[in-house]
């Protein structure tokens, strides 16, 4: 597990994390989002011991990453896939880190053929495609078997195999009680995988909660109900604690009040149904919400400066 506390990092002119406060827990894939600025790669990296944080803390198992005594063991992370050799190969790659960290030769053979990359083991990294490097970048961060894996956008440059492959490996790692943090623009692909959610804006920590905490939370989610009763209904609904707004003659949106609440309430009043169906939002929908106005970089901010010019 991952402890974080009162992290922040401070630059001249920004603060790039604020007061950060969270677990990272075992067991569980967690996305991490926010928009570009939003401070994710930045606490990443400190997590690893690669920026010093101005202030605040990050323990794994209650100890700074400089302190592990066998990091590699502990915590396994893919921050930048071009962050190797480009003269050697997977292969050579592979067999550095686990010489330096005192592992078998059978261990790398276990992470070419997991990320399948056999048939270009002992191909020049300069020669694989981003997606390839993508897979490598994967293979050193599991080489140590760790109980932590942090994967900073790992679906890019992936194939549609490629993304199948690694959503199942993903949660997999997770079944087997590691605890695995993904940061990804890729909203579709955090919602098939994650099971707890993160998110920073401009450096905050906004959100921090499982999925269906998130949906809960969301104004997006609603039941749509069909009746040719809907202000009799809309009243008997309102009348127990329902948000609910009219859309066309037989039509209501009701919030707050669960579907099977619903349909109890119009059999008590005789009230027929012939539509009683739950809208869940995406995650996109979810995260557009939350971090709506607090983006650093986008099309509106630019377009506002623009015109202010």
């Amino acid at each position: 597990m991952i402890e974080i506390k009162q992290l922040t990092k401070k630059y001249t002119d920004k603060v790039a994390v604020d007061n950060l406060t969270l677990d990272i827990h075992s067991g569980v894939v967690t996305g991490f989002l926010g928009p570009n600025g939003a401070g994710k790669s930045t606490t990443m990296r400190m997590i690893l011991g690669l920026i010093d944080p101005t202030k605040g803390y990050v323990f794994i198992d209650k100890k700074p990453y400089c302190k592990l005594d066998n990091p590699i063991n502990k915590i396994g992370a893919l921050i930048d896939a071009d962050a190797v050799n480009p003269r050697f190969s997977a292969r050579q790659h592979l067999t550095f880190m686990a010489t330096a960290a005192n592992l078998s030769k059978a261990r790398v053979e276990e992470m070419i053929f997991l990320t399948g990359l056999e048939k270009a083991g002992d191909k020049p990294i300069k020669e694989y495609s981003f997606g390839m490097r993508q897979r490598l970048g994967i293979a050193g961060a599991l080489i140590g078997d760790p109980d932590t894996i942090i994967l900073d956008e790992p679906f890019n440059g992936l194939d549609v195999d490629g993304i199948k492959w690694l959503r199942k490996l993903t949660m997999d790692l997770a079944l087997r009680g590691k605890a695995v943090l993904v940061s990804s623009h890729l909203m579709g692909e955090v919602q098939e995988i994650a099971g707890r959610v993160i998110v920073l804006a401009r450096g905050q920590l906004i959100a921090d909660m499982d999925m269906k905490e998130m949906n809960q939370r969301s104004l997006s989610g609603y039941v749509q109900v069909k009746t040719n009763r809907a202000q009799e209904l809309r009243r008997a609904l309102e009348s127990k604690g329902a948000d609910v707004i009219s859309n066309g003659k037989d039509d209501i949106q009701v919030r707050n009040m669960e579907i099977k609440k619903i349909g109890e309430i119009a059999f008590v009043n005789n009230i027929p149904l012939y539509e009683l169906s739950k809208y869940q939002p995406t995650l996109e929908q979810l995260y557009t919400e939350l971090t709506k106005g607090r983006e650093d970089y986008s099309s509106n901010n630019t377009k506002k400066k623009r015109e202010e010019k």
